[in-house]
């Protein structure tokens, strides 16, 4: 199924440019990434938030039930050149996220030894079973039915290059819908969309990938079966086009 590259821009993202911080030598720190791209709610984890200049003594987050601890700041001894792009820095980190946490974006902050402080943001996760994408599933008539409640699709843009899948939902209830792409593989060549259909196939929302993967949170309005559409802005298809997504209740 063909799409028109859609120029929309992501409302979230799991990685969020932030500019703020001056470190010793005056320059202006920006944080651009985090690997791994999460941290699930209830565990300890160690993180690498990277960026250009970045220098922290501390860091901070909004909700004050999130804790977090330097391990270390030092090169961010990139890979290869899509990794170069996202800075020479990488400070290290141990997040410790409470298990009542609903998944979403954390504000937080790094706190250097002087200067401004550089704001970020963090993505908080759930445990959530994992469904392999199965074809035929491109088209709103014939989508691929999901089981209630949260999981994560493991899928791929081969075949017709549109991938679509059916939830069941009801009114009041929010579900946040999430692609990973290039939180996964910073050289890949998917510039994700996602859609979202209401129960009578009306787009609701529709979000594409603007260098840092794209996501959408609603709150039906109506109980039914909702479709959320995944495919390509440039209508690439290939078997390398590799991407999660996170479908998750709140």
């Amino acid at each position: 199924m063909k799409k028109g590259r859609i120029l929309c821009f992501s409302l979230a993202a799991i990685s969020v440019l932030a500019v703020g911080a001056a470190w010793a030598q005056g320059k202006q720190g920006i944080f651009r990434a985090a690997n791994p791209p999460w941290v699930l709610a209830g565990q300890t984890a160690t993180v690498k938030l990277i960026g250009q200049d970045l220098t922290a003594k501390e860091i901070r987050f909004q909700d004050g039930r999130i804790a977090a601890k330097v391990v270390k700041v030092g090169p961010a001894a990139a890979k290869n050149d899509e990794e170069k792009k996202l800075g020479n820095t990488a400070v290290e980190a141990e997040v410790t996220v409470p298990a009542d946490l609903r998944p979403g974006l954390y504000p937080f902050q790094f706190i250097p030894e002087s200067g401004p402080p550089v704001d970020g943001k963090l993505l908080i996760d759930v445990n959530a079973p994992e469904v392999e994408e199965k074809e035929p599933n491109g088209s709103l008539k014939a989508p691929q039915s999901l089981p209630l409640g949260s999981v994560t699709v493991v899928g791929k843009l081969d075949g017709d290059g549109s991938d679509v899948f059916q939830v069941q939902g009801k009114a009041g209830e929010t579900w946040r819908f999430e692609v990973f792409a290039r939180r996964l593989n910073a050289a890949t060549k998917l510039e994700a969309v996602l859609r979202l259909r209401d129960p009578r196939m009306a787009p609701v929302r529709t979000v594409v990938d603007q260098g840092q993967d794209c996501a959408i949170e609603y709150k039906l309005p109506v109980d039914g079966l909702y479709l959320i559409e995944v495919f390509d802005g440039d209508n690439k298809s290939a078997a390398d086009l590799t991407y999660r997504l996170a479908v998750r209740r709140l």
